[in-house]
Order: C-alpha cells, then structure tokens, then sequence
C-alpha cells in the first residue's frame, strides 16, 4: 500500500498510444482496481471520464495525465479531509474508573474491589460519546489518591472513586465521579442493597454517570446500560481472576473462564475473553485442539452480543491466523464505521491490514486506536519492523511480550542489547512455547551461533499450527543463515497460509539472497495477487475514509 502514490505503470495494452483509456475496464486496469470502484469514483469525487455519445449506447474513455492529477488530488483532499473531521468532532470524555476501596477487609467480597468497578465500565464501554479506560489499566492505581497523576498518565478527564462496606447481607456503596485533573467532585452517591443486588447498584451507578455528563440517551445506549450482568456474583468472580491470571497469558485462566460460563451460559464477556484465552493456548501453547474452542467461544459471544468490539478483536486474530486476513478487514472497517469509537476493532485492523501487505492503513489504525484509548496495546511493533522503522519497532515492541524488540536492535546494529534482552526474556517471561522459542532463536542468531539459530527455528516451526507471520519471520532467520532452499519452503507456507505482505516480502534485506531463486518469483506472484485483491476489498469497504488513508497496491516495491 501506499499513501498519495501514483497510479503504478500499466500493461501497454490498457493505454492507447495518445495516453488514452478506452473503455471501464482499462481505467480500473490503470488505477489496479475493480470496474465497481472506478465508476463509484466517477460518481462521487470526480474521476475525469469522458463519453462518446452513439445512437443506442455511450462509451468511456480517459487520458492518463487527467488520471494522475486527479488521484494526487483525491489523496490529499482525502488526508485533509479526514484532519478536518478529525478536528472539529465532539471530543469524548474520557473516563477511568479506579477498583472501589473496601472499608473493612472481607475475603468473602474482596472480588467487588476490582469486580464492581470492571462491572460498571462494561455497562458504559458501548457509548459513542464516553472512552472507558480498560479496567486492567485501572486496577494499576488501586489504593492511590493522587487524582492528578492518574489523569496524566491514564489520559483521564474524570475519575469514579467508591467505598464498598458490608453490613450482614447488606451492601452499601459510596460513589463520587470528580474531574481528574483538579479532584472537584460532579456527583456523589450513596446506594444499598443485598449481595445478590451488586449488578443492580452497578446499573443504577451507570446510569447516573450518563445522567450526570449529560450524554445522549437513547434507546439503543439504554439497551447498552443493561447487557453483560453475570448471573451469579460467583460467576463473576471467577471471571475477574481469571481476567488477572490472562492478563500475563496463564494457562490457568481458561479453567476459570470456562467455571464463569458454565454458572452464566449467557455472559458475553466470559465467552469472549475465553476464546483469547484459547486461542493463545492453541497459537502460542502448542495445544492445537484449543483454535476449535476458541472459534466455539467467540461465535457464542457474538452471538450474544454481535456488537462486542472484545469478540470481535479476537476473532480478526483467529481469522488472520485462518487464511482470512482480509475478510477479517471488511468486518471490522463495517464495524467500525457502525461505532467509531470502538478502539478494539482499530486494534484489531492494525493486525489484519499488516497482514494483508496494508502497511501504512496499520499504521493509521494504530493511530486511530490510541486516539480512543492509549492503554490498549496493538501489534504495530511488527509493522513498523516491516517498514523497516527499527526505531519505531523497538519502541513499540515494549509494550508487548513480542520477539521483535531484539529483532530489531539486531537491525540496528545493537548486537549486545539484542543477546541481553532475549536472555532476559528467556529467563524470566511466558512459559508459553512458542514465544520463548522465538526469543531463544532471536538470541543465538545474534550470538552468531549459527547451528543452535537453525535448530531452534525449526523448533519453532514445528510448534507453528496456525501462525503465518511466525513463519515469515523464520523464514527471514533461515534466509540470514544460508538456508536458502528451507526458507523459501517455509516462505511459500507463510503466504499460502495467509500472510500475503506483498511489501515486506519485496524490500526485506535478509530476504534479498532468494531473488536468484525461481521459487521467490512465484511466491511473489501469489502474494502479489492476495495484496491486490485485498486492496480492492479494503477500498470497497470504505477504508479510506475510516482510516484517512489512500490505498493502491504497492507495485512500487518490484525487484
């Protein structure tokens, strides 16, 4: 992809010898896009068609130099464009909700600290106008008081801070929603209740919070205020430790998940965070019975609550992982024209535009999802990689547990930063399989330790059930090692499974001793035609206009 390109160079047998096109299909040829797009193009923003009029019928025709000035221009009208609807929406309010302090210890409620607060953030995270910081990032501040600094670092415009005391049977919940930055207070209140009300009181505090902030209530946002109540106080307590032992990608969490949705067939959340779970299992665990459960979590959740941004998410990780990268993009850019401030589905289309060889749309995405919400963590680490932005990558890549931060101080020519940081991780990071694998083949590839860098890709390759992108960066250590008939087998596998990243494929410099091979030209060819292909799909999708972003296929990049 590329942002404000030209048009790349036709066949010659689409352009008249007068730089003239002849007919809908050669001005789709020239543009590499599809009859559909260009005569919508036509329509809406002006694409220069001319026609000549005959007796029953009209036909089309357009000169190249017309083209190209109109496609520079449609470029930066839609860059600025999009800046000015940037600028001049509605900012939402930003909202963190910190764990409620109980007033007495009492190992019997201690789950409501952080249960009641995530409770309360989940009736409000489906509002247009309001962006919840996710719990997770919330439970960092339990205890702290220092209004100001959460609002800082959290990019909070307000704060909701709670008391929890238990009397017998009884509840009673202290509540104050205060301007982050200078602790005045917008509201308060006092409610009780029963053990078995909790979910009430969070309904009732949720519905204030609209009243108070004066956000629009209609029928579909009250529909909102009222979903994803767990059944059972327990069920949702097994739901939040589970939360706590996924959040640093515990095997364990999946039992607890599953415990929640056995109490509560009809929580959505449970369902949703139960196929993440799964599918890391599967991907990153070596347990690929786990991809199918995975897929039955999430077509649950979805089916419960088919706006979920959490489900949707996972499923784009699933689907990329399953060959359907760029069906995985039509669907959230649908969605996300639908809920524009679903910062999940940004973050999800980080990851499957990247795939589908979209890279600067990834980039944008990225943008797009710390505009929402700067606490979610993407996967544009990988992408900057591929732009080859080592910089970039190495910055990012620390907010992940992901190979690509000594990947790419190796490229930096950091050598000893790079062994240190993947013995470090080694050491002290995820027991999951897969990823300290990668790590460990990181680390003796920039030991120069060529034998052990060989053997430990290929043990990583061994564990790769589903994972496209892994491949391809094995492919790229067995390429750096000499194993060139080897990469390029794993190469082919990496695109035919669905990592189709036409760009990085081309300019990759660990990739450039393949181009003397055949194979590397058909393997090009075929991720050549899944980028154009998907560009086209991304296009027809709206993209452009939910990103800001122009898309061409990246041609630009041929040997």
């Amino acid at each position: 992809m590329a942002i404000g390109s030209r048009p790349h160079k036709p066949s010659p047998a689409t352009v008249h010898p007068l730089g003239r096109l002849n007919s809908w299909k050669a001005i789709a040829a020239y543009l590499d896009t599809s009859v559909r797009t260009v005569q919508r193009w036509e329509r809406t923003e002006g694409l220069p068609v001319h026609r000549h009029e005959h007796v029953s019928v009209a036909t089309v025709y357009a000169y190249t130099e017309e083209v190209d000035a109109w496609f520079g221009n449609r470029s930066g009208n839609l860059q600025r464009e999009f800046a000015v609807w940037a600028e001049i929406k509605p900012s939402p309010k930003r909202l963190i909700i910190l764990p409620f302090r109980l007033v007495q210890a009492d190992p019997e409620i201690d789950f409501l600290s952080f249960g009641l607060a995530d409770a309360i953030a989940v009736s409000l995270s489906g509002i247009d106008s309001l962006i919840v910081r996710s719990s997770i990032v919330a439970a960092r501040y339990a205890g702290e008081t220092d209004l100001k600094r959460i609002a800082a670092e959290a990019a909070a415009d307000l704060a909701l801070i709670g008391t929890v005391l238990r009397a017998g049977e009884q509840l009673r919940v202290n509540v104050q929603l205060v301007e982050a930055a200078t602790g005045t207070a917008i509201w308060s209140q006092t409610s009780q209740g029963g053990l078995g009300d909790v979910f009430q009181l969070q309904d009732q505090v949720a519905a204030r919070i609209v009243d108070a902030l004066a956000l629009p209530s209609n029928a579909q946002k009250q529909r909102l205020l009222n979903r994803d109540v767990p059944a059972t106080p327990s069920a949702y307590a097994h739901y939040l430790r589970a939360n706590e032992l996924a959040h640093d990608f515990d095997p364990a969490a999946r039992d607890l998940y599953v415990r929640c949705v056995e109490e509560d067939p009809k929580y959505a959340p449970a369902w949703a965070r139960l196929g993440r779970c799964c599918r890391i299992i599967a991907k990153f665990g070596g347990d690929p019975e786990n991809f199918s459960r995975a897929e039955a979590a999430l077509a649950r959740a979805l089916e419960l609550r088919p706006d979920l941004a959490l489900a949707h998410n996972q499923l784009a990780y699933l689907e990329a992982d399953s060959n359907l990268a760029d069906r995985a993009m039509v669907r959230l850019l649908s969605r996300a024209r639908l809920a524009k401030a679903g910062a999940e589905l940004f973050a999800g289309l980080v990851h499957v535009c990247r795939y589908c060889g979209l890279l600067e749309a990834s980039i944008s995405a990225h943008k797009r999802t710390c505009e929402l919400d700067p606490t979610i963590r993407t996967s544009v680490c990988h992408t900057h990689f591929l732009l080859r932005d080592y910089q970039r990558a190495l910055e990012t890549s620390r907010e992940v547990i992901g190979y690509i931060g000594p990947l790419a101080l190796l490229s930096l020519g950091r050598r000893q930063e790079a062994i240190e940081l993947a013995r470090h991780v080694e050491c002290t990071s995820t027991p999951l399989p897969l990823v300290r694998s990668a790590f460990s083949s990181a680390r003796a590839l920039a030991e120069g330790a060529r034998t052990e860098a060989i053997a430990l890709s290929e043990r990583a390759i061994a564990l790769i059930t589903r994972g496209p992108e892994e491949l391809f960066q094995h492919a790229r250590h067995l390429a750096y090692l000499g194993e060139h008939i080897r990469a390029l087998a794993i190469l082919a596998r990496a695109v035919n499974e669905g990592f189709f990243c036409y760009p990085a494929l081309v300019r990759d410099p660990w990739l450039y001793p393949l181009r003397a091979h055949p194979a590397f030209d058909r393997i090009l060819e075929r991720a050549l035609e899944r980028h154009r292909t998907a560009v086209r799909m991304f296009v027809e999708a709206g993209g452009e206009r939910v990103l800001g972003a122009v898309a061409v296929p990246d041609t630009a990049a041929c040997r």
